[in-house]
């Protein structure tokens, strides 16, 4: 089973075109109210009766990478697209900007889809959960995780800088894989490119336990 864990403020719309590339069934949590990282991973694990391939976006890493060492046994693997935060941007300003920056690289039907999120949203609940991200450390946990996993960018993303992703993936021992073209929602504009690299982990990962 695949879990889809959204980013800030959007809910599961902008996965779709990864979802219809990924076989099996799937679990696609909404989570819509303003909480710290770990009670949303909270609301992932009430949600798990079977351990999962969790695939995050953004904030969802942070959440998936939570659960991976709370509940390691419910997470089969991890796929990190574009993880936050960059431990080197903390700050709302930078994130706005660079969040700003990356509509310059997505399909102007996300920027749609991204922009009727926010509203329905509304500032003060963005703002607020913006500060739950900005707060974890993920970078003090991935070490921690022993799930296999992959990090997944795409060459454009402000959000997940290269240097930050590179990080990210020697603190997890993982691959690192870079897909020319995309921006930090890479599995909306890249999902079959995406739906390839979860099932050579899948594969790997199988193999690894038979």
């Amino acid at each position: 089973m695949f879990c889809l864990v959204h980013g800030l403020g959007v809910g599961q719309t902008y996965f779709d075109p990864l979802a219809r590339e990924l076989d099996g069934p799937r679990l696609r949590p909404e989570l819509r109210e303003p909480r710290s990282i770990p009670e949303l991973a909270s609301e992932i694990e009430a949600q798990l009766d079977a351990p999962a391939i969790i695939v995050a976006n953004s904030m969802g890493c942070q959440i998936a990478t939570t659960l991976a060492v709370r509940r390691p046994e419910l997470v089969q693997a991890l796929v990190l697209l574009g993880p936050t935060v960059d431990p080197s941007a903390r700050s709302v300003l930078r994130h706005a900007f660079r969040l700003a920056l990356d509509a310059w690289f997505e399909p102007p039907k996300l920027t749609g889809i991204v922009l009727r999120d926010y509203f329905r949203h509304g500032p003060a609940r963005l703002l607020q959960q913006a500060q739950y991200a900005l707060d974890d450390m993920i970078e003090e946990r991935l070490p921690a995780i022993e799930a296999p996993a992959l990090v997944l960018r795409g060459a454009h993303d402000p959000l997940c800088p290269a240097a930050w992703a590179q990080q990210a993936a020697v603190l997890l021992r993982s691959r690192l894989v870079t897909i020319a073209g995309a921006g930090h929602a890479v599995h909306f504009s890249h999902p079959r490119q995406v739906a390839s690299q979860i099932r050579r982990l899948v594969g790997e990962t199988a193999g690894a336990r038979g």
